[in-house]
């Protein structure tokens, strides 16, 4: 934390006595909060900007509320994001909270915009990769006509697939029925 920053701090407390306070401890606080602004070429933009506030974040699936959780304590250190409930049933919802200054949520909320996209891709990856590795294919005379849109094959997403699946545990489930005979 810079100087500034803890001044900062400092001066917050201060204005929340001025803004809180009654009588003579207001107008002490708000004269003292004056004089350290002024001397210390503070604005009251610096101090809005410094202001942490409670910012709500949607997400869509189990693995980007973990990646939530991830950049806010990428950008602020541990203890800033928590879960949602909600007021009546007590029941999670889909948000994150997170507690921070509006330039921290800016970044926050355009790391997670980028990230969630790539995760996506690369979830999609996975899950080819996982398919293949398996094996997990109908028989040749179930597998039917490909599809129009399997008619472009890209080499680069294929290469990634199969380094992918090398990685990947073959798993086997052993057959609930007797073969045949």
């Amino acid at each position: 934390m810079t100087e500034k920053e803890r001044l900062i701090k400092r001066l917050e407390g201060v204005r929340a006595l001025a803004q809180k306070g009654v009588g003579g401890e207001k107008e002490n606080a708000e004269r003292i909060l004056a004089d350290l602004m002024a001397r210390y070429g503070i604005t009251d933009a610096d101090l809005e900007e410094s202001r942490e506030e409670t910012y709500f974040i949607r997400y869509g699936t189990p693995y980007e509320r973990r990646l939530l959780y991830q950049l806010a304590y990428m950008h602020l250190g541990p203890g800033h994001a928590g879960g949602v409930v909600g007021k009546y049933t007590n029941r999670p919802r889909k948000k994150v909270a997170i507690t921070c200054t509006p330039a921290n949520y800016i970044e926050i909320e355009a790391d997670y915009e980028f990230y969630r996209k790539a995760l996506a891709e690369d979830m999609d990856l996975l899950y080819s990769a996982f398919i293949n590795k398996n094996d997990l294919f109908p028989p040749p005379e179930l597998a039917g006509e490909p599809s129009d849109d399997e008619d472009e094959f890209d080499i680069v997403r294929a290469a990634k697939i199969a380094t992918m699946a090398e990685s990947l545990d073959r798993r086997q489930r052993l057959k609930a029925l007797p073969p045949e005979e």
